[in-house]
Parts: C-alpha cells; sequence; structure tokens
C-alpha cells in the first residue's frame, strides 16, 4: 500500500469518527514505502526536504509537548504460515534500526515493541522533534494515535443484563444443545482437553468455581500477577468457554480447554472498563506466542477500521486464528474487526433460531469499504457475519462466584470459540485458520430467516467435515443362541485412544468419530460372559464391522442314571433353558453329560429325557462361573404287570421278583406280591425283551419272558410253576398270559 492512498484515507476520514475509534493499531504496518526515508539529524532535522513522508493520523494534528504514538516500520515481507520465532527476528531488525537512526534522539523514547505488527511504541517530545520529521525517518511507514478501547458497543443489547444467582439444574444448557455440544463430548469423547482459547477482555474472576485459569497476564499499566475481574465482562465471556458445571448446569462449550485470559480492558471509571490499543496488540502477541489454539474478542469499533488487521492476518499465519464478535448494531452495520474478513466473525442468535434484531449483519463490497487497506487475498465482496452462535440471554459466570444472563454477539463469539477448540481437540492434525473456518462454515445449519451467515454453528459435524474419521460398527450375540445381548459393555482401544459403549436392545453398538486408518481392539464384557474381543481398522470416511460373540462363563454338568437298573443313561439329552434361550448338552462320559457357555448369574429350567424314560425338570441357578452339578434318577415309561401263581391258579403271596435286561442288567424290587400274587414293576421302554424270575416258599425259581416292550406300553406277565410229572423243574412261558397291553400311558414329567 502506498504512502499516498493511506493519506488520502487518513485526510477523508471526519476527525469526530476518528476520534471515537478505538483498537486502531498500524494502519499501513508493514507496508512498502514509495522512496526512502530520510534519517533524523543530530539536531532533529531531515537531511533532504523532498524525502517521502509517511502518513500521520489526523488525530494527532494538534499533537504538543509530549505524546505516545505507534511508529509504524517497514520489514521483510513474509511467505505467511512463519512462526512466530521467525516473525519476531524479522521485526527486530527493523526495531534495532528504528533505535540507531531515531530513537537514538533524547526527543524520542520506546515504550514497547511489537512483533506481530512490525510497530513501536514511542513517547515523543514534540517541542523538540515534530510529528512530520519523524514521519519521514528511514523505515518509517505511518504514525498513528494510541487511542482508548472501549467494549461498550458490544456489551449488553437491549438492557439485557439480568443477573442470577442460581441456575436451574439438570444438564447442559440450551445454547450448548442448540450447537449440539453434548454430542460431541459423547460421539468424539473430547470436551476440549489439550487446546487453549485465549479471551482478551477485561479479567477474569480466577476463584469462580466454574473456572480454571490456566495462563493470565495482565496488560493493564498497573498489572496484577493474579487474575482479577476489573468488570464482569470478561467473566462471563471466559464461562461461555470452558465453564463448567458446579451449579449443577454446564455452561461452557470447552470446559477441558485450557483458559488464557489476557486483561487488555483495565482502566475502569464508570459502568465499563476501557483499555488501549496496545494492550489488544500485546494480548494477541502474547496469545500467539502462548500458542494459544484460538483467540476470542467479544469487543468492537464501529465502521471500518484497519487498526488490527495486520496484527490479526498475522496471528492467523502463525497459527492462532481469531474469532471476532459482529456487532450489536442491528442490520445493515459491523464493527471492526468483525467485520475483517480474516476473522471469524460472529453473530447472535436465539434458542428459537432466529437472528435478534440487534445482531450485526452487512454485505461488505471490499474496495468501497476499505480502499487500499485491503489485502490483496480478500474477496470482492463478503458477508458479516461469517456464523451464528446462542447470543440472546445466556447464562454464565459473574465475578464474585454467582452467574450472570446477558445477551450480545459478545456472548455468540465465545461460544463459538469453544467451538473451535472442540473442533481442534478432536482432529488429529491443527488446522489453520482458513480449515477451521471451512469445517465450520460448510456445515452450519441455517438460522430462521436472514442475517445468518453461513449459519448456526453444528460441532460435530464440524468435527467430521475436518477430519478423517471413520466407524465401527456391530453386534454382541450369545455364542450358543445367538440372542442379541442387551446392557454389553463394549471399548474400541487403539493407540491408547480408548472408546466405550453400550449395547441398545438388539444388541447393537456404534463408535462414531474414530481415528481412520488406525487399528482398533474391540473388546465385549458382558455380566455372566467370557469377555471376547476382535480386532478392526476402519477406513477413512468409512465404516468397519464387527460382531462379538460371547460365551457364557457357567457350566452344568448333568448324571443320568436309570432309577431302576442303577445304571448310567448314555442315551440321554439334557438341555438348560434361560432368558437367553436354551443350552444344550454334550456326554462326556458313562451317564455323564456337560453344558457349556452358560450365562453365570441366572436361573435355568434344567431338562432331561431319555428313551423310554419319563422326563425330569428342576430349576438351577448357575452362579459367575462356576460349574454347577446335577444328577437325576431316571424313571422307566414303561409297565410289567406280573402276576405268580401255583399251577392251580392261585396266588402265590409274598414272592419275589427279578427282571433282567437283554444286557444282563438286573432289576430287584424291593417291594414283594401282594396277596392276589401281582406285582408292578417300572421299566424303560426301549423295545427290549425282559426276563422276569420269580420265586418264594411256595415257589421254585421260575422265569418267563416278555415280549417287546416300548415306549409307554403295559405289559401283563403270568409266572406259574412247570406241571407236575414233567420230568422236571423246568421253567414254562405262559404264552397266554403274556399278551402286551397298550396303555397309552402319559410321559409326565416328574418334579
Amino acid at each position: 500500500m502506498s504512502p499516498g492512498s493511506v493519506a488520502d484515507r487518513l485526510a477523508t476520514r471526519p476527525r469526530a469518527v476518528l476520534l471515537a475509534l478505538v483498537l486502531v493499531v498500524g494502519l499501513v504496518p508493514g507496508a512498502a514505502v514509495g522512496s526512502v526515508g530520510v534519517p533524523v539529524g543530530p539536531g532533529g532535522g531531515v537531511d533532504d526536504a523532498t524525502a517521502a513522508e509517511a502518513p500521520i493520523d489526523p488525530a494527532l494534528e494538534d499533537a504538543e509537548g509530549e505524546v505516545t504514538i505507534f511508529v509504524h516500520l517497514e520489514s521483510p515481507p513474509s511467505d505467511g504460515n512463519e512462526e512466530p520465532a521467525d516473525r519476531r527476528m524479522r521485526a527486530e531488525a527493523s526495531h534495532e534500526r528504528f533505535d540507531r537512526d531515531v530513537a537514538s534522539s533524547d526527543a524520542v523514547t520506546v515504550e514497547r515493541e511489537f512483533w506481530i505488527t512490525t510497530t513501536v511504541l514511542a513517547t515523543v517530545d514534540t517541542d523538540r522533534t515534530d510529528l512530520e520529521t519523524l514521519a519521514q525517518a528511514d523505515g518509517v511507514t505511518a504514525i498513528s494515535a494510541d487511542d482508548a478501547v472501549s467494549g461498550t458497543v458490544d456489551r449488553n443489547a437491549s438492557g439485557a443484563d439480568t443477573e442470577s444467582q442460581d441456575l436451574e439444574t439438570g444438564g447442559p444448557s440450551a445454547g450448548l444443545e442448540q450447537l449440539n455440544v453434548p454430542e460431541t463430548w459423547d460421539t468424539y469423547r473430547t470436551e476440549g482437553e489439550g487446546t487453549s482459547v485465549a479471551v482478551l477482555d477485561s479479567g477474569v474472576d480466577g476463584d469462580h468455581p466454574d473456572l480454571d485459569v490456566a495462563e493470565w497476564h495482565d496488560f493493564g499499566d498497573d498489572p496484577s500477577d493474579e487474575p482479577i475481574a476489573y468488570d464482569d465482562h470478561g467473566t462471563h465471556v471466559s464461562g461461555v468457554v470452558t465453564g463448567g458445571n458446579e451449579s449443577g448446569t454446564q455452561i461452557g462449550v470447552a470446559p477441558d480447554a485450557d483458559l488464557y485470559h489476557g486483561a487488555v480492558m483495565t482502566e475502569c471509571g464508570g459502568e465499563n472498563c476501557v483499555g488501549y490499543q496496545r494492550d489488544i496488540i500485546a494480548g494477541i502477541e502474547w496469545a500467539v506466542e502462548a500458542d494459544a489454539d484460538v483467540i476470542v474478542l467479544s469487543l468492537g469499533i464501529e465502521g471500518y477500521n484497519p487498526g488490527l488487521l495486520e496484527t490479526i492476518e498475522n496471528a492467523n499465519d502463525a497459527g492462532t486464528p481469531v474469532i471476532s464478535s459482529a456487532g450489536n448494531q442491528g442490520a445493515e452495520t459491523s464493527t471492526s474487526p468483525g467485520n475483517f474478513h480474516a476473522t471469524t466473525s460472529v453473530g447472535a442468535v436465539n434458542d428459537g433460531g432466529t437472528v435478534p434484531e440487534f445482531s450485526s449483519s452487512e454485505e461488505i463490497e471490499t474496495a468501497e469499504a476499505w480502499g487500499s487497506d485491503a489485502p490483496e487475498h480478500w474477496p470482492g465482496s463478503y458477508d458479516v457475519p461469517t456464523l451464528v452462535a446462542p447470543g440472546v440471554d445466556v447464562t454464565s459466570t459473574a465475578p464474585g462466584g454467582g452467574y450472570t444472563t446477558k445477551s450480545g454477539t459478545s456472548m455468540a463469539a465465545p461460544a463459538a470459540g469453544g467451538a473451535a477448540a472442540l473442533v481442534q481437540s478432536a482432529t488429529a492434525t491443527t488446522l489453520d485458520a482458513a480449515e477451521l473456518e471451512t469445517a465450520l462454515t460448510e456445515t452450519a445449519v441455517d438460522a430462521d430467516g436472514q442475517r445468518d451467515g453461513h449459519g448456526i454453528i453444528d460441532v460435530p459435524a464440524a468435527i467430521e467435515r475436518a477430519g478423517s474419521y471413520s466407524t465401527i460398527e456391530g453386534t454382541a450375540t450369545d455364542t450358543v443362541t445367538g440372542a442379541p445381548l442387551e446392557g454389553t459393555t463394549v471399548t474400541a482401544t487403539g493407540d491408547g485412544d480408548r472408546h466405550e459403549t453400550t449395547t441398545d436392545s438388539g444388541g447393537a453398538f456404534e463408535f462414531e468419530g474414530l481415528e481412520a486408518d488406525r487399528e482398533y481392539e474391540v473388546v465385549a464384557e458382558g455380566s455372566g460372559y467370557e469377555s471376547t474381543s476382535e480386532t478392526a481398522s476402519p477406513p477413512a470416511d468409512g465404516s468397519a464391522t464387527v460382531d462379538l460373540s460371547l460365551a457364557g462363563s457357567g457350566t452344568i454338568d448333568v448324571d443320568l442314571e436309570d432309577d431302576g437298573f442303577e445304571t448310567a443313561v448314555d442315551d440321554g439329552t439334557v438341555s438348560a433353558t434361560g432368558p437367553t434361550g436354551s443350552y444344550p448338552g454334550e456326554r462326556t462320559d458313562d451317564g455323564s453329560y456337560q453344558i457349556d457357555a452358560v450365562p453365570g448369574d441366572e436361573e435355568y429350567a434344567l431338562e432331561v429325557d431319555a428313551p423310554g424314560r419319563l422326563e425330569d425338570e428342576r430349576t438351577v441357578a448357575v452362579d459367575g462361573s462356576e460349574t454347577r452339578t446335577e444328577s437325576f434318577d431316571m424313571r422307566g415309561d414303561s409297565t410289567l404287570e406280573i402276576a405268580v401263581e401255583t399251577g392251580d391258579g392261585d396266588p402265590i403271596e409274598n414272592a419275589s421278583v427279578v427282571v433282567e435286561s437283554e444286557s444282563e442288567e438286573t432289576l430287584e424290587p424291593d417291594e414283594r406280591t401282594a396277596a392276589d400274587g401281582t406285582l408292578e414293576v417300572t421299566v424303560p421302554g426301549t423295545g427290549e425283551e425282559y426276563t422276569v424270575t420269580a420265586s418264594g416258599a411256595d415257589l421254585e425259581s421260575t422265569t418267563a419272558e416278555t415280549g417287546t416292550i416300548d415306549e409307554g406300553t403295559t405289559e401283563a406277565v403270568v409266572i406259574e410253576p412247570p406241571e407236575s410229572g414233567s420230568g422236571g423243574p423246568v421253567p414254562i412261558v405262559l404264552a397266554a398270559a403274556g399278551v402286551v397291553v397298550a396303555v397309552g400311558v402319559a410321559r409326565l414329567a416328574r418334579s
């Protein structure tokens, strides 16, 4: 920018407006001059009267005696995105030249040097050296006044400043819900940790239970070593960014972000405190040097004031983007630096999604508004604000440990600052100012009506847009039954990054917002189950499916024995049925069965069955990973109706009976035949034939063969001695008495 163009702009600017402007920084810092200035001689004169003269702020026209001014100096151009140390080095070269050529005079005293913009704050004795002579010095590009800074133009809107000592309890504030902040905390497992937000304002109550000040610097003339609130504005703004939930309501967007507070408005004579532009520049410089992730400026100057332009451009280049309030003067207005294209400007929206009347908005024609002050990379036109955020009836922290409700874009800007911290925290790589703004603007949601810029901030959508994220989804089911397992804890861990969730009623789980192209171990743990795990490497902007099968931690051992023959039952079936289904057993040995993978801490209906025998059932409880052992004596389901008689057909009482199976196993009932000579014996209806032997006082041992005894049948067997004269005691099978009678005996379960 040429000196002449700046001079023309300054000359045409009304004096009254200029005096009202605040935050005026170097008007043409770092700009090249048309010709080399002439050094001041020992007597304060100029070696070449025709040398080019740098523009002088018209506010300094009548300066007399000692006056403190900004002297803006040439510095070699940068390529952008340079480190603060490099910019400091370049600025120091210009400072040294100024000290050598100009400040060596007793008429000029250097008060402070800045490197974020190549500027010197100096006190000049105009009785000894006039400003016109200083403006011609080599390397001087402009001279401007150190005007007062006031935040009043961006404070209370429509008188909305209601004191409140109590908050409604119960979760996040409405403003956080509007930005989908709780969803961000849950999905991306971040509340801003690992990031820092620098609030430059009017100080902060460092003892407030909802605030934790990580870094503090007082830029006033009488600085405090400890955090102090010069008025309530800075404390309120700080709470919107990082406030906690000591009241029961979460008020801060990024409660785990580090709060850096720089007090830049510290002179308090009226309702609100004021500061000076030197403090704003110093505060931005401090924040950049501290490597803050974002700077919040809830202050503004009416009109188009380029004072902070180079400072903010350089902060962006250094990796510390600046977020500023848009102003509270309504439609077709804006304030600086909120109307810089270099800042992310934030307007207000109410909880209904409507932009209030007080929120500033404007379509800015760059050339008309800024002239030659605008950097070449700015577009021909742009809208203010860039975004909107909650700014109506916002409750936040107040000095003294209380809370205050305020409205204004001063409340919206810190909400956006907290959102920026969440995006930075959730993103693997640090975003520069342009990338951060793109993520926020391209995912914003339209407000109700107009004047909302790109719209209302949607934090989780911005995070998804800013980084490469992936999803792991799947189900947790029972290994045996396939039943979905509700309430199962599932974790995904990769490179120390751990995420946790629980399954829903369908056994489903999902992890969103995972770092892409990273291997995760996915582990499922449920009550009564053994933990299980799988690995997954979800692709960028994609998903991976992991279905986890969990085996129950308990075991049931079952022994089956025939109740009559007292032999192992090897052809039985066993099962345990519980809330998640039925678990079958397998035979492990003669008459022994085992049911594996039974979920612990549950009750089961244990059921047993075997061919030719009655089903049986009982309720058993399985605790944890125990092995539960149960034994069953299984009764046969068929009956032998045995009648023992003499040769004359008379019943034989008190005869003993032995039943032998085809496998030569025997059953000896304790009972003997009744007075009518009969005895009923239960046997398995397995399709076998049995040999029945009877003996007694009036009967030698006599046998009879049954027919085939099928399942659920009854057979009558008559045993009588052989006929006399037959030549010996030969057993006789009375076939006529051996008729099998099917009676349809129901197979009843025994409790």
